[in-house]
Protein backbone atom coordinates (compact mmCIF):
# COMPACT_ATOMS: atom_id res chain seq x y z
CA UNK A 1 0.00 0.00 0.00
CA UNK A 2 1.48 3.53 -1.11
CA UNK A 3 3.15 5.14 1.66
CA UNK A 4 0.73 3.76 4.52
CA UNK A 5 3.11 3.70 7.80
CA UNK A 6 2.74 0.53 9.05
CA UNK A 7 3.28 -0.67 12.95
CA UNK A 8 7.07 -1.62 12.02
CA UNK A 9 9.43 -1.20 15.44
CA UNK A 10 10.46 2.35 16.50
CA UNK A 11 13.96 3.85 17.10
CA UNK A 12 15.01 7.39 18.96
CA UNK A 13 14.12 10.05 16.31
CA UNK A 14 17.36 12.13 15.50
CA UNK A 15 18.31 14.84 12.71
CA UNK A 16 18.29 13.74 9.50
CA UNK A 17 19.20 15.39 5.77
CA UNK A 18 17.01 12.83 4.04
CA UNK A 19 13.73 13.52 5.10
CA UNK A 20 14.22 17.06 3.91
CA UNK A 21 16.20 15.83 0.33
CA UNK A 22 13.33 13.30 0.22
CA UNK A 23 10.83 15.96 0.03
CA UNK A 24 12.52 17.92 -2.44
CA UNK A 25 13.12 15.16 -4.73
CA UNK A 26 9.37 14.22 -4.83
CA UNK A 27 8.03 17.51 -4.99
CA UNK A 28 9.45 18.24 -8.30
CA UNK A 29 7.57 14.73 -8.84
CA UNK A 30 4.37 16.39 -8.02
CA UNK A 31 3.77 14.96 -4.26
CA UNK A 32 4.04 18.16 -1.76
CA UNK A 33 5.03 17.93 1.47
CA UNK A 34 1.94 17.94 3.13
CA UNK A 35 1.55 14.07 2.04
CA UNK A 36 4.61 13.26 4.06
CA UNK A 37 3.51 15.62 6.88
CA UNK A 38 0.43 13.38 6.70
CA UNK A 39 2.31 10.01 6.32
CA UNK A 40 5.33 10.55 8.20
CA UNK A 41 4.83 13.19 11.07
CA UNK A 42 7.36 15.26 9.46
CA UNK A 43 7.02 19.11 9.54
CA UNK A 44 5.23 20.81 7.04
CA UNK A 45 7.88 22.75 6.09
CA UNK A 46 10.36 19.68 5.66
CA UNK A 47 11.24 20.85 2.23
CA UNK A 48 12.59 23.92 3.53
CA UNK A 49 14.94 22.52 5.98
CA UNK A 50 18.24 21.14 6.30
CA UNK A 51 17.09 18.37 8.56
CA UNK A 52 14.36 16.82 10.36
CA UNK A 53 14.07 14.54 12.92
CA UNK A 54 13.23 11.10 12.03
CA UNK A 55 13.69 7.65 13.05
CA UNK A 56 15.32 4.32 11.27
CA UNK A 57 12.30 2.55 10.81
CA UNK A 58 10.40 5.55 10.23
CA UNK A 59 13.46 6.72 7.60
CA UNK A 60 13.03 3.21 5.86
CA UNK A 61 9.59 3.90 4.69
CA UNK A 62 9.89 6.43 3.89
CA UNK A 63 12.45 5.71 1.25
CA UNK A 64 9.74 2.47 0.44
CA UNK A 65 7.05 5.34 0.15
CA UNK A 66 9.45 7.25 -2.34
CA UNK A 67 9.94 3.95 -4.35
CA UNK A 68 5.83 2.96 -4.55
CA UNK A 69 5.53 6.86 -5.80
CA UNK A 70 7.72 6.59 -8.27
CA UNK A 71 7.16 2.80 -9.30
CA UNK A 72 10.77 1.91 -8.99
CA UNK A 73 11.05 -0.45 -6.57
CA UNK A 74 14.87 -0.15 -6.46
CA UNK A 75 14.74 3.72 -6.27
CA UNK A 76 16.81 3.72 -3.09
CA UNK A 77 20.30 2.46 -5.04
CA UNK A 78 20.03 5.29 -7.28
CA UNK A 79 19.11 8.15 -4.69
CA UNK A 80 22.93 8.86 -2.32
CA UNK A 81 23.44 10.36 -6.48
CA UNK A 82 20.20 12.05 -7.03
CA UNK A 83 18.68 13.52 -3.84
CA UNK A 84 19.11 17.31 -3.98
CA UNK A 85 21.23 17.90 -0.78
CA UNK A 86 22.26 20.92 -0.08
CA UNK A 87 25.46 20.70 1.47
CA UNK A 88 28.30 18.27 2.90
CA UNK A 89 28.16 16.22 5.98
CA UNK A 90 31.62 16.32 8.10
CA UNK A 91 32.07 13.10 7.33
CA UNK A 92 31.70 13.31 3.51
CA UNK A 93 34.28 16.56 3.38
CA UNK A 94 37.04 14.32 5.52
CA UNK A 95 36.77 11.18 2.96
CA UNK A 96 37.33 13.75 0.20
CA UNK A 97 39.93 14.74 1.56
CA UNK A 98 41.67 12.27 2.13
CA UNK A 99 44.99 11.10 0.47
CA UNK A 100 43.26 7.79 -1.00
CA UNK A 101 40.38 5.25 -1.17
CA UNK A 102 41.64 3.15 1.51
CA UNK A 103 42.19 6.16 4.23
CA UNK A 104 38.85 7.70 2.47
CA UNK A 105 37.29 4.54 4.14
CA UNK A 106 38.74 3.80 7.11
CA UNK A 107 37.67 7.81 7.91
CA UNK A 108 34.18 7.17 7.02
CA UNK A 109 33.92 4.15 9.32
CA UNK A 110 35.48 6.06 11.77
CA UNK A 111 33.10 8.82 11.85
CA UNK A 112 30.17 7.15 10.74
CA UNK A 113 28.53 7.65 14.22
CA UNK A 114 28.52 10.77 13.29
CA UNK A 115 25.52 9.99 10.59
CA UNK A 116 24.10 7.93 13.06
CA UNK A 117 24.62 6.48 16.66
CA UNK A 118 23.99 3.28 15.89
CA UNK A 119 25.39 3.21 12.12
CA UNK A 120 28.67 0.24 11.96
CA UNK A 121 30.97 0.83 8.86
CA UNK A 122 33.89 -1.45 8.47
CA UNK A 123 36.70 -1.88 5.80
CA UNK A 124 38.68 -5.67 5.77
CA UNK A 125 41.07 -6.48 3.47
CA UNK A 126 42.67 -10.35 2.95
CA UNK A 127 43.62 -12.37 -0.02
CA UNK A 128 43.84 -9.40 -2.49
CA UNK A 129 40.04 -8.91 -1.90
CA UNK A 130 38.63 -5.90 -0.06
CA UNK A 131 35.26 -6.02 1.63
CA UNK A 132 32.97 -3.07 3.26
CA UNK A 133 30.61 -3.90 5.82
CA UNK A 134 27.16 -1.96 7.26
CA UNK A 135 25.35 -2.76 10.15
CA UNK A 136 23.30 -1.13 12.55
CA UNK A 137 23.97 -2.10 15.97
CA UNK A 138 21.31 -3.41 18.05
CA UNK A 139 19.24 -4.21 14.76
CA UNK A 140 20.64 -7.49 13.85
CA UNK A 141 18.12 -7.69 11.42
CA UNK A 142 18.85 -4.75 9.72
CA UNK A 143 16.01 -1.99 9.14
CA UNK A 144 14.47 -3.20 5.80
CA UNK A 145 15.20 -3.76 2.58
CA UNK A 146 15.00 0.18 1.61
CA UNK A 147 17.68 1.44 3.83
CA UNK A 148 20.18 -1.46 2.97
CA UNK A 149 20.15 -0.57 -0.59
CA UNK A 150 20.53 3.17 0.25
CA UNK A 151 23.89 2.33 2.22
CA UNK A 152 25.61 0.59 -0.10
CA UNK A 153 24.35 2.84 -2.91
CA UNK A 154 25.73 5.16 -1.22
CA UNK A 155 29.25 3.35 -0.83
CA UNK A 156 29.58 2.57 -4.65
CA UNK A 157 28.57 5.42 -5.90
CA UNK A 158 30.96 7.03 -3.51
CA UNK A 159 33.78 4.09 -5.08
CA UNK A 160 32.73 4.65 -8.66
CA UNK A 161 33.17 8.83 -8.15
CA UNK A 162 36.89 7.55 -6.54
CA UNK A 163 37.95 4.92 -8.89
CA UNK A 164 35.97 5.25 -11.95
CA UNK A 165 35.22 2.73 -14.45
CA UNK A 166 37.55 0.48 -12.76
CA UNK A 167 35.03 0.48 -9.68
CA UNK A 168 33.89 -3.02 -10.69
CA UNK A 169 32.30 -5.16 -7.32
CA UNK A 170 33.14 -8.97 -7.25
CA UNK A 171 30.10 -9.58 -4.81
CA UNK A 172 26.89 -7.71 -3.32
CA UNK A 173 25.14 -9.35 0.26
CA UNK A 174 22.20 -7.66 2.23
CA UNK A 175 20.69 -8.80 5.42
CA UNK A 176 17.21 -9.21 4.03
CA UNK A 177 15.43 -11.94 2.37
CA UNK A 178 15.93 -12.21 -1.57
CA UNK A 179 13.41 -9.76 -3.49
CA UNK A 180 11.55 -11.25 -6.44
CA UNK A 181 13.57 -8.72 -9.53
CA UNK A 182 17.39 -9.00 -9.21
CA UNK A 183 17.55 -6.86 -12.62
CA UNK A 184 17.97 -3.29 -10.80
CA UNK A 185 20.66 -5.24 -8.70
CA UNK A 186 22.55 -6.65 -11.44
CA UNK A 187 22.55 -3.52 -13.19
CA UNK A 188 23.01 -1.24 -11.00
CA UNK A 189 26.01 -2.93 -9.46
CA UNK A 190 27.23 -4.71 -12.02
CA UNK A 191 27.68 -7.48 -10.91
CA UNK A 192 25.70 -11.09 -11.30
CA UNK A 193 26.66 -12.44 -7.50
CA UNK A 194 24.47 -10.98 -5.43
CA UNK A 195 23.46 -12.84 -1.89
CA UNK A 196 20.30 -12.46 0.81
CA UNK A 197 19.91 -13.12 4.30
CA UNK A 198 23.48 -13.06 5.33
CA UNK A 199 24.44 -10.93 8.39
CA UNK A 200 25.60 -7.91 7.43
CA UNK A 201 25.49 -5.39 4.31
CA UNK A 202 27.94 -5.21 2.09
CA UNK A 203 30.16 -5.57 -1.33
CA UNK A 204 33.93 -6.36 -2.44
CA UNK A 205 35.80 -5.03 -4.80
CA UNK A 206 40.16 -6.07 -5.40
CA UNK A 207 41.40 -4.19 -2.95
CA UNK A 208 44.24 -3.13 -5.30
CA UNK A 209 42.00 -0.08 -5.96
CA UNK A 210 42.64 0.96 -2.30
CA UNK A 211 45.53 2.19 -3.11
CA UNK A 212 44.01 4.84 -5.74
CA UNK A 213 44.64 8.43 -4.74
CA UNK A 214 41.94 10.77 -4.50
CA UNK A 215 41.79 13.82 -6.90
CA UNK A 216 41.02 16.00 -4.07
CA UNK A 217 43.03 15.03 -1.23
CA UNK A 218 44.13 17.69 0.72
CA UNK A 219 46.13 17.29 4.00
CA UNK A 220 45.17 21.11 5.12
CA UNK A 221 42.02 20.25 4.94
CA UNK A 222 41.92 17.14 6.79
CA UNK A 223 43.84 18.54 9.54
CA UNK A 224 40.87 21.49 10.20
CA UNK A 225 38.51 18.71 9.72
CA UNK A 226 39.55 16.21 11.67
CA UNK A 227 39.24 17.98 14.87
CA UNK A 228 36.15 18.60 14.47
CA UNK A 229 34.76 15.58 13.61
CA UNK A 230 36.88 14.18 16.83
CA UNK A 231 34.77 16.60 18.92
CA UNK A 232 31.44 15.45 16.83
CA UNK A 233 31.85 12.13 17.33
CA UNK A 234 32.61 12.60 21.26
CA UNK A 235 29.45 14.47 21.93
CA UNK A 236 26.89 11.66 19.92
CA UNK A 237 24.58 9.56 21.93
CA UNK A 238 26.15 6.19 22.65
CA UNK A 239 24.77 3.76 20.31
CA UNK A 240 24.62 0.72 23.47
CA UNK A 241 21.17 0.95 24.71
CA UNK A 242 19.16 -1.57 26.51
CA UNK A 243 18.32 -3.72 23.77
CA UNK A 244 21.83 -4.89 23.19
CA UNK A 245 22.69 -5.17 26.82
CA UNK A 246 19.32 -8.21 26.72
CA UNK A 247 20.74 -9.48 23.24
CA UNK A 248 24.38 -10.18 25.08
CA UNK A 249 22.56 -12.64 27.94
CA UNK A 250 20.47 -13.88 25.33
CA UNK A 251 23.31 -15.03 23.79
CA UNK A 252 25.42 -15.83 26.84
CA UNK A 253 22.39 -17.92 27.89
CA UNK A 254 21.89 -20.28 24.70
CA UNK A 255 20.68 -22.69 24.10
CA UNK A 256 19.09 -23.02 28.01
CA UNK A 257 16.32 -21.63 29.08
CA UNK A 258 16.47 -18.56 27.52
CA UNK A 259 12.71 -16.66 28.80
CA UNK A 260 11.97 -13.10 29.68
CA UNK A 261 11.80 -14.15 33.25
CA UNK A 262 15.71 -15.78 33.07
CA UNK A 263 17.24 -13.15 31.57
CA UNK A 264 15.37 -10.40 33.52
CA UNK A 265 16.83 -12.24 36.69
CA UNK A 266 20.43 -12.35 35.41
CA UNK A 267 20.11 -8.47 34.98
CA UNK A 268 18.58 -7.93 38.34
CA UNK A 269 15.13 -6.54 37.47
CA UNK A 270 11.65 -7.72 37.21
CA UNK A 271 10.21 -9.48 33.93
CA UNK A 272 7.67 -6.22 33.73
CA UNK A 273 10.31 -3.59 34.04
CA UNK A 274 12.47 -5.10 31.21
CA UNK A 275 9.76 -5.71 29.02
CA UNK A 276 8.87 -2.24 29.68
CA UNK A 277 12.26 -0.81 28.92
CA UNK A 278 12.10 -2.74 26.13
CA UNK A 279 9.17 -1.49 25.27
CA UNK A 280 10.50 2.24 25.04
CA UNK A 281 12.66 1.34 23.00
CA UNK A 282 9.86 0.58 20.03
CA UNK A 283 11.52 -3.46 20.76
CA UNK A 284 9.91 -6.70 22.67
CA UNK A 285 11.66 -9.33 24.29
CA UNK A 286 10.22 -11.65 21.57
CA UNK A 287 11.86 -9.60 19.09
CA UNK A 288 15.23 -9.46 20.53
CA UNK A 289 15.76 -13.14 21.07
CA UNK A 290 14.49 -13.79 17.55
CA UNK A 291 17.02 -11.54 16.37
CA UNK A 292 20.14 -13.30 18.33
CA UNK A 293 19.04 -16.52 17.20
CA UNK A 294 18.85 -15.47 13.53
CA UNK A 295 22.05 -13.62 13.93
CA UNK A 296 23.70 -17.21 15.76
CA UNK A 297 22.37 -18.78 13.19
CA UNK A 298 23.74 -17.55 10.44
CA UNK A 299 27.09 -17.75 11.76
CA UNK A 300 26.54 -21.20 12.91
CA UNK A 301 25.52 -22.15 8.82
CA UNK A 302 29.19 -20.85 8.14
CA UNK A 303 30.65 -23.49 9.76
CA UNK A 304 30.26 -27.53 9.57
CA UNK A 305 27.92 -28.25 12.39
CA UNK A 306 24.90 -30.42 11.53
CA UNK A 307 21.63 -28.12 11.00
CA UNK A 308 19.99 -30.45 14.30
CA UNK A 309 23.48 -29.62 16.22
CA UNK A 310 22.77 -25.76 15.05
CA UNK A 311 18.71 -25.78 16.27
CA UNK A 312 19.63 -27.20 19.66
CA UNK A 313 22.34 -24.53 20.07
CA UNK A 314 19.59 -21.60 19.37
CA UNK A 315 16.96 -23.75 21.41
CA UNK A 316 14.68 -24.82 19.33
CA UNK A 317 12.83 -28.25 19.97
CA UNK A 318 13.65 -30.00 16.44
CA UNK A 319 14.69 -28.83 12.89
CA UNK A 320 11.54 -28.58 11.89
CA UNK A 321 10.89 -25.72 14.36
CA UNK A 322 14.14 -24.31 13.20
CA UNK A 323 13.90 -24.25 9.91
CA UNK A 324 10.78 -22.84 9.26
CA UNK A 325 12.06 -19.88 11.74
CA UNK A 326 15.42 -19.14 9.25
CA UNK A 327 13.23 -19.26 6.30
CA UNK A 328 10.80 -16.67 8.04
CA UNK A 329 14.43 -14.77 8.99
CA UNK A 330 16.05 -14.81 5.40
CA UNK A 331 13.57 -16.12 2.85
CA UNK A 332 15.65 -19.21 2.55
CA UNK A 333 15.83 -22.93 4.11
CA UNK A 334 18.77 -23.80 6.25
CA UNK A 335 20.12 -25.87 3.95
CA UNK A 336 20.11 -23.55 0.78
CA UNK A 337 21.74 -20.58 2.97
CA UNK A 338 24.32 -23.09 3.55
CA UNK A 339 25.09 -23.97 -0.14
CA UNK A 340 25.08 -19.66 -1.01
CA UNK A 341 21.44 -19.51 -1.65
Amino acid sequence: MLGVVSSRPRDTPLASPLPPAIARYLAVRGIGPSVLSARFGLPSDVAEREDAPIDLFALDELLGFAADACGEPSLALRLPAELPFRRYGLHELIAQASADVRAAMLRTARYAPIIHPKLSLSLEESEGEARWRHRTLGHPRGIGRASNEYALGAAFMHLERAVGVDARLRRVWFIHARPRALGPLHRFFGTRELEFGREDNGFSFDAELLARPLVGGDPRLLATLEPMADEALRIRPAARDFAAQVAERVRAMLPGAVDVEAIAAALHMSARTLQRRLGDLGTQFSEVLDEVRADEARRALAGAASLLEIAYRLGYADLAAFSRAFKRWTGLSPGRFRRGG
